[in-house]
């Protein structure tokens, strides 16, 4: 289970999640919170760590920003560079491992992980995950991370569930190991009433004050944790946790 992530994101991934995330509506919402939040100048050039289908990343480079995707997938590459392509815009979409980033020191004015992808290794590969966006990021440069907030992730985790996503039916069992903070999922995957596939992931969750301290350990100081992509304020009961971050120095 360590290493899920490497064939987790492929074409069954995407035909879960695909009415979701397609949403012109929601795209356009949340690409707006991550451009608010990062406040940077038009033309500023950013990184979208574990880019997938390059939805984010699209919407910014149509709003003038210079924007490189990175992720493991070579699937949901293929399928942000038909996005980019279809929006008329340039993106450079690169296959990578967030751990070692094929990018210079200080190569990006901002840097943003959405949708809860941070989180899917130990802790010390997390880590080195955080280095390496600290090392990409120029001084006084703007890093964003965004996930589920874990105080509600706790709290309204349903050991049992399911539910339909266009052909497929998936069926879920969920726990949460409060010692390690990971929450896991078991899926079971069926199609046409057939089980065809069977897959383990988890995320590492981290609280507010746990993650703004390992951020100021590496450069950061942590302006805002926000709620939601409306930039809300957060709280217990908030939809999402969302660190904005500034690189100390001067760029």
């Amino acid at each position: 289970m360590k290493d899920w992530w490497k064939n987790f994101f492929d074409e069954i991934y995407f035909e879960i999640y695909k009415e979701f995330v397609k949403q012109p509506e929601k795209i356009r919402k949340e690409t707006e919170a991550i451009k608010s939040a990062l406040n940077l100048p038009q033309g500023s050039k950013i990184l979208d760590l574990a880019c997938g289908q390059g939805r984010h990343a699209v919407e910014l480079a149509k709003w003038g920003f210079e924007v490189v995707g990175l992720d493991y997938s070579s699937y949901l590459l293929n399928l942000a560079r038909e996005r980019a392509r279809q929006n008329g815009v340039d993106v450079k979409f690169v296959e990578g491992d967030m751990r070692d980033l094929p990018f210079d020191d200080h190569e990006f004015d901002g840097v943003y992980s959405f949708f809860t992808s941070f989180g899917y290794f130990d802790d010390e590969d997390n880590m080195k995950v955080l280095a390496e966006i600290a090392r990409v990021t120029r001084p006084g440069g703007m890093i964003l991370i965004e996930m589920s907030n874990p105080l509600r992730v706790i709290k309204g985790l349903y050991p049992f569930s399911w539910f339909e996503a266009g052909r497929y039916i998936v069926l879920e069992e969920s726990w949460f190991d409060a010692v390690t903070m990971r929450a896991y999922t078991k899926r079971k995957i069926l199609l046409d009433g057939n089980l065809i596939d069977e897959r383990t992931n988890f995320v590492r969750f981290y609280t507010s004050a746990e993650l703004s301290f390992l951020l100021k350990g590496l450069g950061f100081d942590v302006i805002k944790v926000f709620g939601d992509h409306d930039l809300s304020d957060y709280d217990v009961e908030s939809r999402r946790i969302i660190w904005v971050a500034r690189k100390r120095g001067q760029g």
